[in-house]
């Protein structure tokens, strides 16, 4: 995605100059003067810079620098600063806010952009220094890093780590709700099991090639060779996190890799583990892993669809899956199906966002409304539609939205669920009795308890995570479209 870069800049002549540099950087402009909301995209929304001109001693924005300058939450943010003045009294003033450089007009483009550009490859190296100095962003380093390696060496496994990953949250949050295994499943552990999954199949680095990557099914002899993962999974983590603060992180990963192809009845694999002696989120980890299993393609086999898959899972209630824990699935099977078409597997050479472009080209998405309460929200969200061709409405509330919906007519609505006034329930309820009811996604802060079906009843088609992923969007429009029969791909 994009990142956002503001501006304020009084000079129109180079106005022109500066964004064809921002569109050329590929960055948004922000495009924000209001004062408040200045300082909540600072702090929320933190730009790669900030680019401004000051030319008078009595300027207000040469206050606005020195107070982003002062503040802790701000003033790492890069400013650049561009002047007309060649005044002492100005340039030491500005000199002193210790910004990241001071250009004078008249502005040569290259070296305006080269200086941007320097700006952010000078923020991407702190980045990189910062993280591997802080303990829990090496945790998620050594994570995401020692699961790629399993995902290196086995291309079929796409998005499979960011679908498991979810399903095992979601199935941990109901279980929770319900007032099961409440001792264990505390929000620090729920947030503890859902980092670890990643590592479910780090052993696979040890399996060979030749049985790993095999076209087709496994010999009885190939297959006892591939159930070693479990077991080099476990010696793998334990052996590089031996060093780790976070014990509960390492025995997460560590249960995760060692007793996710155990089964309830004790049938499973490595050590025959029976009932509550597999961890629990060995026991989680078990139904993700083949619902996930069975709906992905395969070489040797086609997907599932999601209701056979479904149906799998109930006939592996009590012998391979924890009822308790098969009885969550079955309450989340709509949840289940939203983050499988989140997280599709998709061909790499295909760009969604082209694909979206690709859908606005053809009168398939044209108009979009926004309905959000948090304007900052509302703005880079529009911003970054309005940067890519899309006619764009916004509202601040459920009450607002109605009456842009009313009187005009969108190809897709983004509502925000919880808003003062009228939520997104009340709005889309009011808006039964359109004739032509736009495609609508509800977008949620990954609140599981909301069901597909109660959003089906209410004419919202499907939900999307915030912070809104465009790539994501871009899929799940598609798959909207192919359900009503719009499009055939």
């Amino acid at each position: 995605m994009k990142q956002n870069i503001i501006t304020h800049v009084s000079d129109e002549k180079f106005c022109g100059v500066l964004g064809e540099i921002i569109s050329e950087i590929d960055l948004i402009d922000l495009n924000i003067n209001e004062y408040e909301e200045f300082f909540h995209a600072l702090m929320h929304f933190k730009p790669v810079m900030f680019i401004v001109e000051i030319n008078e001693i009595d300027d207000p924005y040469l206050k606005i620098t020195k107070i982003i300058k002062k503040s802790v939450l701000t003033r790492d943010i890069p400013i650049i600063v561009l002047t007309k003045s060649l005044e002492e009294e100005i340039i030491d003033k500005i000199v002193d806010l210790k910004v990241s450089c001071i250009i004078h007009f008249p502005v040569i483009k290259s070296m305006l952009k080269m200086s941007m550009l320097n700006i952010i490859s000078g923020l991407k190296y702190k980045s990189a220094i910062e993280n591997y100095q802080d303990l829990q962003t090496v945790q998620s380093v050594m994570i995401s890093g020692l699961a790629s390696l399993a995902e290196y060496r086995d291309p079929e496994t796409g998005e499979h780590i960011k679908r498991t990953q979810n399903y095992v949250k979601a199935l941990a949050i109901t279980l929770k709700r319900k007032g099961l295994y409440s001792d264990e499943l505390t929000d620090e552990n729920i947030e503890t099991i859902y980092m670890s999954v990643p590592l479910h199949d780090i052993g696979k680095v040890g399996i060979r090639d030749n049985i790993l990557l095999k076209q087709g099914r496994l010999t009885k002899e190939e297959f006892e060779i591939m159930k070693t993962h479990t077991t080099l999974g476990y010696e793998a983590v334990m052996n590089v996190g031996r060093k780790l603060k976070n014990s509960s992180f390492l025995q997460y990963a560590a249960d995760v890799a060692y007793t996710h192809h155990e089964k309830y009845d004790g049938t499973g694999y490595p050590r025959g583990l029976k009932g509550d002696e597999i961890p629990l989120i060995g026991r989680l980890m078990a139904v993700a892993d083949v619902y996930d299993a069975l709906i992905s393609k395969r070489i040797y086999k086609d997907p599932m669809t999601h209701y056979e898959a479904i149906e799998a899972i109930k006939s592996g209630n009590g012998s391979h899956f924890d009822p308790k824990i098969v009885e969550c699935a079955l309450s989340l099977e709509k949840t289940f199906q939203n983050i499988a078409q989140t997280y599709a597997d998709f061909d790499p050479a295909i760009d969604d966002h082209q694909k979206l472009i690709e859908l606005k080209s053809n009168g398939l998405l044209q108009k979009i409304l926004i309905v959000e309460d948090s304007r900052i929200v509302r703005l880079i969200m529009k911003n970054q539609l309005l940067a890519i061709g899309f006619d764009v409405d916004e509202a601040e509330d459920g009450e607002v939205g109605l009456a842009f919906a009313l009187k005009n007519n969108y190809d897709l609505i983004l509502l925000d669920i919880e808003m003062p006034k009228m939520n997104g329930y009340q709005m889309t309820e009011a808006l039964r009795d359109k004739k032509e009811l736009p495609t609508i996604v509800a977008m949620t802060a990954a609140d599981y308890s909301i069901t597909y079906s109660q959003l089906k009843a209410l004419g919202i088609e499907g939900f999307i995570l915030k912070p809104v992923d465009f790539n994501r969007l871009a899929s799940k429009y598609r798959e909207i479209l192919r359900e009503k029969g719009t499009i055939a791909y």
